[in-house]
């Protein structure tokens, strides 16, 4: 999946997880991926150039780095 594409987003959440939705007509289950790590709210999440990495930053000023897998 790529944002680049148009086909998700990824958005932060107050559930402490980081979401990949899918913006292309999957109403049903829109969440195609979730990521775990956070022990607070999310509320940065930025990719790299390339798409291979992911930062997200929660409220406390962790930043967590996840590598595409």
């Amino acid at each position: 999946m790529s944002f680049r594409r148009g086909v998700c987003v990824v958005s932060g959440s107050e559930d402490s997880c980081v979401y990949f939705l899918d913006i292309e007509g999957h109403a049903e289950q829109p969440v195609v991926n979730k990521l775990q790590g956070h022990a607070a709210p999310v509320l940065g999440v930025s990719f790299s150039y390339d798409e291979s990495l992911l930062a997200t930053s929660d409220v406390t000023g962790l930043v967590i780095i996840w590598r595409r897998g």
